[in-house]
C-alpha cells in the first residue's frame, strides 16, 4: 500500500476497497527502519480481501472516527479550488 522511502513521508488510505494483491502487512519500510519512527501510515474502513487491520505491521495505524473526521478536502488544501483551474 505505501512504502516510506523517505523520512516524513505520510499516506492514508479512507474508506478504500482493497484487493488480494494487498499483502497483510501492508506496508514496507524499504529496509530502513528508522524511516518507521518518522513516516506515518494509517487506514480507516477498509474493506475487501487485503483489508487486514489484524495484520498490519506495528508501525502503522489504524485511524480512529475522530483522527478520520480530520481528513476533510477543506483540512488537506485549505483554500485550493481546483475547480477555479477550469
Amino acid at each position: 500500500m505505501g512504502r516510506p522511502w523517505r523520512p516524513y513521508a505520510k499516506t492514508v488510505f479512507i474508506d478504500t476497497e482493497m484487493d488480494n494483491h494487498i499483502v497483510p502487512e501492508g506496508w514496507d519500510n524499504w529496509r530502513n527502519t528508522a524511516n518507521e519512527q518518522t513516516g506515518f501510515y494509517a487506514e480507516y474502513n477498509s474493506a475487501g480481501a487485503g483489508a487486514n487491520s489484524k495484520a498490519r505491521l506495528k508501525w502503522s495505524r489504524q485511524l480512529t472516527l475522530k483522527e478520520r473526521k480530520e481528513y476533510t478536502v477543506q483540512h488537506i488544501f485549505y483554500d485550493w479550488n481546483p475547480e477555479a483551474l477550469h
